[in-house]
């Protein structure tokens, strides 16, 4: 019954709520998986073929011969260093056939180029891989907890990508004019570059749609509501001495950081109007707090502002659930209290303590 209602829960304090295995998730997986092998393809399809090959998708200079060349190199560079003599660069019937046709000033910048996509496309093979990994985990449990990650990836994937292009267009118009249609590059770049625009687009719109999102399992039925749950890391806050009273100073004229924390005899704590921020941990460990006001000229709640206010039985906000959603709260502002409600004008409104 719980899963159910949980299904139906379409938002929590403005939060979206982001119930795994949906369509959307799914495709994402889906898609996910499939953007990360595009950068495989660079180690199958050929890039170059030799004068009488056939252009097309079966023989020819692959990624992995450009892998190949990179070892090559490295090993020949190591070797010489060891014996002292001069290297000699690597053979490879089709990067040799290339710098042979090269203007000679430029011959060397070719070979190096073709060091430079050796490591690209190393780093391109890495970031495909944990692509796939996430996106199979994705499709397993039917979400991701942080899209950002696949963007950021994502953007990766495709910086290095174009990197791959401009090694492999200079490496074109470098090349003899009249052998240039041993190339076998725009076939290949276009479309995969094409994919991988789009596919930088789908990962910034999907990580935008789910970005203000909280996933069903950090979601319980509390006396038939729903809250929002998180494991936090608790911070710690530092011991103050007081005066004893039940209520805070009439005088206030702030709140700063852990300004009241610890003071086990403030029972009520009514926030004048002229306040526009509560400091990080000001009521922290409050243990005997019942109950608080809090007015509308407030802009900022700080983080573990009521943490662990166990005592706390009603939150009093002198403004509508609209304006109190545009309150800017830190994390573990009301976690381990006693409620995780706030009565507004407008009503009761169920808030995350947490966020």
């Amino acid at each position: 019954m719980a899963n159910k209602k949980l299904r139906e829960i379409k938002e929590v304090n403005g939060w979206k709520v982001n119930h795994p295995h949906t369509a959307a998730n799914n495709f994402f997986a889906i898609f996910t998986f499939i953007f990360a092998a595009f950068p495989l393809a660079f180690l199958f399809i050929p890039l170059v073929s030799l004068p009488g090959q056939p252009v097309d998708f079966v023989q020819g200079l692959t990624g992995l011969g450009i892998f190949k060349y990179l070892i090559d190199f490295l090993t020949a560079i190591f070797t010489a260093l060891g014996a002292g003599t001069p290297a000699t660069p690597p053979y490879n019937p089709e990067i040799s056939y290339i710098i042979s046709n090269v203007n000679p000033v430029m011959a060397d910048a070719v070979g190096y180029t073709f060091v430079g996509l050796g490591v690209v496309l190393l780093l391109l093979f890495i970031f495909s891989a944990v692509l796939i990994i996430i996106s199979i985990v994705h499709l397993s449990k039917g979400y991701l907890k942080r899209t950002g990650r696949v963007k950021r990836i994502a953007i990766a994937e495709f910086i290095f990508s174009l990197l791959f292009f401009i090694g492999l267009l200079f490496i074109y118009f470098t090349f003899k004019a009249e052998t240039k249609q041993d190339l076998f590059i725009w076939l290949t770049s276009i479309p995969v570059g094409a994919a991988l625009l789009f596919s930088i687009f789908f990962s910034i719109y999907h990580y935008s749609v789910f970005k203000d999102s909280v996933l069903e399992s950090e979601l319980e039925i509390q006396n038939n509501e729903p809250t929002v749950e998180h494991i936090s890391k608790v911070h710690e806050v530092k011991k103050v001495s007081y005066e004893k009273s039940s209520t805070l100073p009439p005088n206030l004229t702030s709140v700063g950081g852990h300004e009241f924390a610890e003071n086990q005899s403030l029972v009520v704590a009514n926030i004048p109007l002229n306040i526009d921020k509560l400091g990080p941990g000001a009521f922290a460990n409050c243990l005997n707090l019942q109950v608080v006001s809090i007015p509308n000229s407030v802009r900022e709640i700080g983080f573990n502002c009521f943490f662990n206010c166990v005592s706390l039985e009603r939150i009093n906000f002198a403004g509508t659930k609209e304006e109190w959603r545009k309150i800017k709260r830190g994390s573990n502002w009301l976690a381990k209290a006693g409620t995780s409600e706030v009565v507004c004008l407008d009503g009761t409104i169920i808030v995350n303590p947490y966020h």
